[in-house]
């Protein structure tokens, strides 16, 4: 069963709820209000999630310790369409398979809004809010990137890394209030 779901209820603007289990149960769905469902991320075992967006089918993966990097590949095949390489201070820069780039930036300082630029022009905005139960968020697709061909790819992939980041984080707040419990 799906835990998230991804409403369109206004031009450009989905809204999202979440009630995770964990990664490993994790089901995001975006489509308007009431109406079918256009895109799908469901996240398999460990960071691996299918994607599936307009007639397109993807799979992410988070790869590499020492040079972490995120893959995105049509299923079955090991050529990359995109590699997503994070930034030691957050964000990153998506690679296409052509050598074009699209960056991921925090828009805030408390990292609840995301952009994807590409060239200092704003295509896509994340804004969320994550708590122990649901997440809450909007995706605003900007008019200049509206229809581009990328756009479903690059909303699914930022709201897998946008998942991933908050997994994380709550990982590492786990591990510190682990660490100070057992240090009293």
């Amino acid at each position: 069963m799906c835990q998230f779901e991804v409403r369109l209820c206004e031009i450009r603007t989905f809204v999202t709820t979440n009630t995770p289990n964990n990664l490993g149960n994790s089901c995001l769905k975006l489509g308007p209000c009431d109406q079918d469902i256009v895109a799908t991320l469901r996240f398999q075992r460990g960071s691996l999630a299918d994607a599936e967006a307009e007639g397109h089918h993807w799979t992410f993966k988070r790869q590499g310790f020492w040079q972490p990097r995120v893959t995105v590949r049509v299923p079955g095949s090991e050529v990359d369409v995109a590699v997503f390489r994070p930034h030691w201070a957050g964000g990153g820069t998506v690679e296409f398979a052509d050598g074009r780039t699209v960056n991921l930036r925090s828009a805030n300082f408390w990292q609840s809004e995301w952009v994807w630029q590409e060239k200092d022009q704003p295509l896509i905005l994340f804004k969320g809010r994550h708590g122990l139960v649901k997440a809450r968020g909007a995706v605003e697709i900007q008019p200049g990137a509206a229809g581009g061909p990328d756009v479903p790819l690059l909303v699914l992939l930022g709201w897998y890394l946008i998942l991933l980041h908050a997994d994380d984080a709550a990982a590492a707040s786990s591990g510190a209030m682990v660490a100070v419990t057992t240090s009293t």
